[in-house]
């Protein structure tokens, strides 16, 4: 019986190029079919099972970059800067759901493991919770700063929910993760990472950095958070990859998994199988695709990825790893074998 995706042995199988760049991705797996899109508005489509798999654009509902996109049963369901969600059958790419989401631009999308419902983040601060079929706003919660403590514009980059559906973590740009409990709404926790947040005072009088992605362990115990460390020069966004793990229910952090590959890490999963964590990114250094063991501050392993990744994510049977970001969609291998 084959085991799950050797970080170890990655190796790029295939691309699918598009225009632009990719930020968001989806997997249809009962399909074999991975949907992505991004910065020319679109959605495109692989069909994985083809001889020789190539992308389709396949619909562009929106009027700006989609930033997220799910798929949830039959539905590819997108998020966009121009604020809107949009519910768009998969099988006639015509939208079922038009919903003016988000007074800002909408950075991230999860569904819950259920399938039920859908969470949101967008840049007016809020998470927003919906029924995943009919599109209605279930509920809303508010607690991010709506700008840094300097007074400048801010972001809400990133949400996750935990593998028993009861809570949500948003993220932010000046490093603070707000947990919420699902049914009650309520606060039940706050962390505060606040090296993945630089304010330049002099060269460019701006703030940037921010935590890019979160994902919380299988046994719903750690939060790992990813993005990059202290910028040192705002002008090439340099600054080392960092992840953090943290044992969310006490506000304790437990690691850090930091890299001198001077690159944003957009996106962080841990393995399904190992004690292991799957981080992708870009920046001043090139793309990365990393693994890392939870135990150690440096990774075990560094792919390099044809370009800047955004999002990425593992097959059912964890077999294969596929990517979306810069000129469109990675598939990755390993040489994982039977026993």
């Amino acid at each position: 019986m084959k085991t799950a995706f050797d970080p170890t042995k990655a190796k790029l199988a295939t691309t699918c190029e598009v225009p632009g760049i990719l930020y968001a991705l989806c997997y249809d797996a009962e399909q074999g079919t991975l949907y992505g899109a991004g910065s020319d508005w679109s959605v495109y489509c692989v069909d994985l099972n083809a001889e020789k798999p190539v992308a389709e654009k396949k619909w562009t509902n929106h009027k700006n970059y989609v930033s997220a996109v799910a798929f949830v049963d039959g539905n590819v369901i997108t998020g966009s800067y121009d604020q809107q969600l949009i519910w768009t059958k998969a099988e006639t790419g015509k939208p079922v759901h038009v919903v003016d989401a988000h007074d800002g631009w909408i950075r991230d999308l999860a569904a819950f493991p259920d399938g039920k419902r859908l969470a949101s983040v967008g840049d007016d601060m809020l998470v927003k919770l919906w029924n995943a079929e009919t599109g209605q706003l279930l509920n809303t919660f508010d607690g991010h700063a709506k700008q840094t403590p300097q007074g400048y514009a801010t972001a809400l980059y990133a949400v996750a929910i935990a593998p028993d559906g009861k809570h949500i973590a948003s993220g932010d740009r000046i490093g603070n993760v707000c947990l919420w409990e699902v049914e009650t709404g309520k606060l039940a926790g706050k962390l505060h990472a606040p090296t993945f947040y630089t304010y330049d005072p002099r060269t460019r009088v701006r703030s940037i950095g921010g935590i890019r992605s979160l994902c919380f362990s299988p046994d719903n115990k750690t939060l790992a958070i990813a993005g990059i460390g202290k910028v040192t020069n705002v002008d090439g966004f340099v600054g080392p990859c960092r992840v953090e793990l943290w044992d969310w229910q006490s506000g304790k952090r437990t690691a850090t998994c930091q890299d001198k590959h001077k690159a944003v890490l957009n996106h962080v999963a841990f393995h399904p199988t190992e004690d292991r964590l799957i981080v992708a990114g870009g920046g001043d250094s090139g793309g990365i695709l990393a693994f890392w063991d939870a135990k150690k501050e440096q990774p075990i392993h560094k792919a390099k990825p044809k370009g800047h990744i955004q999002r990425f994510l593992l097959d059912g049977n964890g077999q294969r790893l596929f990517a979306a970001g810069y000129g469109g969609f990675q598939v990755w291998t390993s040489d994982a074998t039977s026993n």
